[in-house]
């Protein structure tokens, strides 16, 4: 706080996962007079980004000779501008060594200005710089100038202790059993399990071995998060072999599902099944434990253990349906589909729940999802790219998804196929938005004034009194957040996969992944069973043929 009181710049370094965005965003948002622009750098990100943020939140005044910028009257009197970067060591150095865009705002700290593009020198009054980044080692940074460096304040943020978790998370378990008084006891087992848990998988899989391998508090979050949807309307009360359980599925969905080899994917199993028996005693654990574990809210109308054959059943009957309604390509469910469609409904059920599907072109990643959305009552939609489609086609149709959400009050589930990214732009607007919720320049001038309109009246009709601009932004963004969920499919044997990670983090830091890879043999067995059990294919059994599925050779 009283480095921000200096209004000289700010950087916090650490590793991903480790709160330096939530902790500068939230001291940034309690202080009175100031309003936060967040922006999201990329490797690609250049001066333009600095200049569109300026464009929307300050003005042009003459002060004498001087022409000042400065936030806008309508901001509020008086108030600071500050500035967030986020990722700042990401953009990538041009051909001289210089990364562009902290240059500009080394200029705009040291010399209090800018040359416009008119040769007018502009000055800034009362705009402040703060960031966030990754430590210069990790993969796709950048090492920032000392010239601009010798300007800013850096604080080193780190992971916290295992201490320092468990109180954290301890607190928040406590919140959930107070719904549950009779399980009160179990805070504290079921926050050292979940700690032990995370630190097993994150010694074991590490980034070098593929860049999905990261796991940072973050998982412990979403994992309180996930007990707590799944637990909140049970109405029947929870006894302490389903909470092992709910635990047990959580555990599988955010460790397990992101593996690619099935020995990686077996020993995380065996580990969730190893950290349960030791942690949890007194219950079945051969009962509480058999797998499938698999949680749906479709049969019921809260979250509920559900068996294979059941949901099958219900799946068949709404596949028909949707394949009839949306579709002309009959779909088969087989164990493999139950497993993604379940996974995808877990996250697109979530606030903020975004997906990274990775798997071969073939695999079903996007017409699983649109069954998903479909079943949860998502409007969805897709680029429609051509050969002439460019980052002006993409912003508009970015500004058009965003209205019907913030605007319209519509849940949309955005499918992004890599196939569709034609440029950097879009990218780097994908990952401002995911982690955000906005992109910065994309609404400005006439369609900034039409937006705040359009804003101002849907909050009447929710009866929200709005006093500021700034609040209805917050309010928009807010909303897009919420129920905007976006679903990137992707192919592992692309040469940019390894790259993305580094290019774009937030595709990693703000999605849950699914790895789809390839379907098993079973999987293709049980395709071709579906498709050609009603063939007249004469007295097969009599001459050795068999319906049955083994391994599908």
């Amino acid at each position: 706080g009283a480095w921000l009181e200096s209004r000289s710049p700010l950087i916090l370094c650490g590793p991903p996962g480790s709160g330096k965005t939530m902790t500068l965003t939230s001291v940034l948002q309690s202080v009175q007079g100031v309003v936060l622009a967040s922006l999201n750098f990329s490797s690609r990100t250049s001066p333009e980004i600095i200049m569109k943020t300026f464009a929307q939140y300050c003005n042009y005044v003459r002060r004498g000779k001087d022409i000042v910028l400065e936030p806008a009257e309508s901001l509020g009197n008086n108030c600071w501008l500050v500035v967030f970067c986020d990722e700042i060591n990401l953009p990538e150095e041009d051909s001289y060594g210089t990364q562009r865009v902290i240059m500009f705002m080394r200029q705009l700290v040291e010399q209090g200005g800018f040359w416009r593009d008119d040769n007018v020198w502009v000055k800034i009054n009362r705009i402040q710089f703060v960031g966030a980044c990754n430590p210069p080692t990790d993969a796709g940074r950048v090492e920032m100038s000392s010239r601009f460096l010798r300007h800013a304040s850096l604080l080193l943020v780190d992971f916290p202790s295992r201490d320092s978790l468990t109180q954290i998370y301890r607190t928040f378990n406590g919140g959930i059993m107070k719904l549950f008084p009779h399980l009160k006891g179990e805070t504290d087992v079921i926050t050292e399990a979940m700690i032990e848990l995370f630190t097993a998988c994150q010694k074991k899989f590490t980034s070098e071995m593929q860049p999905q391998y990261f796991y940072s508090p973050r998982e412990l979050s979403r994992w309180v998060r996930g007990i707590y949807e799944a637990v909140v309307h049970m109405d029947q009360g929870l006894t302490r072999e389903e909470l092992v359980r709910i635990w047990a599925h959580e555990a599988l969905r955010l460790f397990s599902d992101r593996l690619v080899e099935e020995e990686e994917v077996q020993w995380c199993s065996d580990k969730i099944d190893e950290v349960a028996r030791q942690m949890f005693a007194a219950i079945d654990h051969e009962e509480v434990l058999a797998r499938p574990l698999f949680y749906s809210s479709w049969l019921t109308k809260d979250t509920r253990r559900v068996n294979r054959d059941e949901l099958k059943q219900f799946l068949s009957a709404r596949l028909k349906v949707f394949y009839e309604e949306e579709l002309d390509v009959p779909l088969v469910v087989f164990d493999q589909v139950l497993d993604h469609v379940l996974r995808i409904d877990r996250v697109l059920r979530q606030p903020m729940g975004h997906c990274l599907l990775v798997g071969d072109s073939g695999a079903g990643k996007t017409i699983l999802s649109k069954f998903v959305s479909w079943m949860n009552g998502l409007q969805i939609f897709q680029i429609k790219a051509h050969s002439r489609y460019g980052i002006e086609d993409f912003n508009q149709d970015l500004r058009g998804v965003m209205r019907r959400v913030g605007v319209d009050g519509e849940k949309i589930c955005f499918i992004f196929d890599e196939g569709n990214v034609l440029g950097s732009g879009f990218l780097e607007a994908m990952n401002a938005l995911l982690a955000s919720g906005e992109v910065p320049g994309l609404f400005d001038g006439d369609d900034y004034t039409a937006l705040m309109s359009a804003c101002r009246d849907s909050a009447a009709r929710d009866g929200v009194i709005v006093d500021s601009e700034e609040e209805l932004w917050r309010r928009f963004t807010g909303i897009v957040q919420r129920n905007l969920h976006v679903v990137f499919t992707m192919n592992p044997s692309g040469g940019e996969w390894k790259n993305r990670s580094t290019t774009s983090p937030a595709l990693f830091n703000r999605c849950v992944v699914d790895w789809f890879g390839s379907w098993s043999p079973k999987a293709m067995a049980e395709v071709g069973k579906e498709f050609t059990i009603r063939l007249d294919m004469g007295d097969a059994e009599s001459v050795g043929g068999s319906w049955g599925i083994g391994a599908g050779e």
